[in-house]
C-alpha cells in the first residue's frame, strides 16, 4: 500500500476546503435566487391583493373654488370616483381634463399616498343667463356666449337671468362685469333674481338690478363693483322693496324713493314720446314745404312754357300778315 506523504495530505485537505467553499457558496447562490423568486411572488401577490382590495380605490374627494359646478360635476369632468384606482390616476391627467372645459379658468389636483384627492378650481365668473329662440345660454364675463344642455338648467338658479338686452347691451354688460371681477364675488350673483336695460336720456348705459329679496338696484355698467357692498347696505336698510342708486364714482349706495326712478323713466319715456312726436310734425311740414315749392315750380315753368307759347303765336300771327 502506498504511504501518502505530508504533502500529499495537505494537498487533499486543501482541496477539500475549496470544494466545501465551492459548495456553500453555490448553496448560498441557491438560497438568495429563491429568496428572490420568493420575494417577487410576494410583491406580485401584494400587487394583486391592493388591486383586489378597497385600498387601492380613491378614500376621500373634496373640491374647492366651485359655485356653478356642483361637487359631483367636478369630480365626472376629472373623471374621478370612489371606484377609481388611486396610483392609476396621475393628477396631471385630472388636471388636463378640468382646464378643457369652456367653464373652467384654472385647476390644480394634489393626491397623498393616503388615498386623498384634493382640487381646487376657478371657475371663469357666469355673469347671467339668457334666453333665445327657447335656446338657454350663459354669458361670461369675456363676452362668450355659451350654450347649455338641459342637465345644466338646475343650475341656473344660481344665476341671474339677464332680460331685454341687445348684442351690443350683453357685450358691455360682460366688459362691465369683466372689469370688477376681482371685487364681485360669485355670492352677489345668487342675490341676484333678474338684470334689465334702465335706459336714461342721461346715460344710454343703465341696467336694473331685481333683487331676489325685492330690492331693486340701478346703476350704471360701470357700477358693477358697488353690488359687493349690498350685504352691508342690506344690514342698514328699514323696509322692503326698497330701491338703491349704484354710485360708481363714490362706490357708495344710496336710498332713493322708488316712485322716482319710476316716474323718472315715466317722464322720459313721455319727453322721448313728445320728442318723437316734434321730430314727425318737423318731418311732416318740411315735407309740406317742399311738395308747396316743387308746386310752386311747376306752376312757374308752366306759365312760362304758356308765355312762350302765346310769344311763338303772336310771331306767327305778324308774319302771316
Amino acid at each position: 500500500m502506498e504511504q501518502l506523504t505530508r504533502e500529499d495530505i495537505l494537498y487533499d485537505e486543501r482541496a477539500e476546503r475549496i470544494r466545501q467553499i465551492r459548495l456553500k457558496r453555490q448553496r448560498k447562490k441557491r438560497q438568495r435566487r429563491r429568496m428572490r423568486n420568493l420575494s417577487l411572488i410576494l410583491i406580485l401577490a401584494a400587487i394583486i391583493l391592493y388591486f383586489a382590495s378597497d385600498l387601492s380605490k380613491v378614500r376621500s374627494l373634496s373640491v374647492k373654488g366651485n359655485y356653478y359646478y356642483t361637487a359631483e360635476e367636478i369630480y365626472d369632468i376629472a373623471n374621478v370616483s370612489y371606484e377609481t384606482r388611486y396610483i392609476l390616476k396621475p393628477a396631471f391627467m385630472m388636471e388636463k381634463a378640468l382646464k378643457s372645459d369652456e367653464l373652467i379658468e384654472d385647476a390644480e389636483v394634489h393626491k397623498g399616498w393616503d388615498g386623498v384627492v384634493r382640487i381646487e378650481i376657478k371657475e371663469k365668473m357666469i355673469v347671467g343667463y339668457l334666453i333665445k329662440d327657447d335656446q338657454y345660454y350663459l354669458l361670461l364675463s369675456s363676452g362668450e356666449q355659451i350654450a347649455i344642455d338641459e342637465k345644466q338648467k338646475p343650475s341656473l338658479v344660481k344665476l341671474p337671468l339677464l332680460n331685454g338686452f341687445d348684442d351690443d347691451q350683453l357685450e358691455k354688460l360682460a366688459a362691465a362685469f369683466d372689469a370688477a371681477k376681482e371685487s364681485v364675488s360669485a355670492d352677489i350673483f345668487s342675490r341676484i333674481s333678474e338684470i334689465v336695460p334702465y335706459e336714461t336720456s342721461f346715460n344710454e348705459n343703465m341696467m336694473k338690478v331685481i333683487m331676489s329679496d325685492g330690492n331693486i338696484l340701478y346703476g350704471s355698467y360701470e357700477s358693477a363693483s358697488v353690488m359687493q357692498i349690498y350685504e352691508n347696505v342690506l344690514s342698514k336698510l328699514k323696509g322692503n322693496d326698497v330701491c338703491l342708486y349704484m354710485d360708481d364714482e363714490n362706490k357708495a349706495m344710496t336710498k332713493m324713493a322708488c316712485s322716482e326712478f319710476t316716474a323718472a323713466s315715466k317722464e322720459e319715456a313721455k319727453e322721448s314720446k313728445k320728442s318723437d312726436s316734434e321730430e314727425s310734425e318737423k318731418k311732416s311740414q318740411a315735407k309740406e314745404s317742399s311738395d308747396s315749392e316743387k308746386s310752386e315750380e311747376t306752376d312757374s315753368a308752366e306759365k312760362e312754357t304758356k308765355d312762350t307759347q302765346d310769344t311763338d303765336t303772336e310771331k306767327d300771327a305778324e308774319n302771316a300778315g
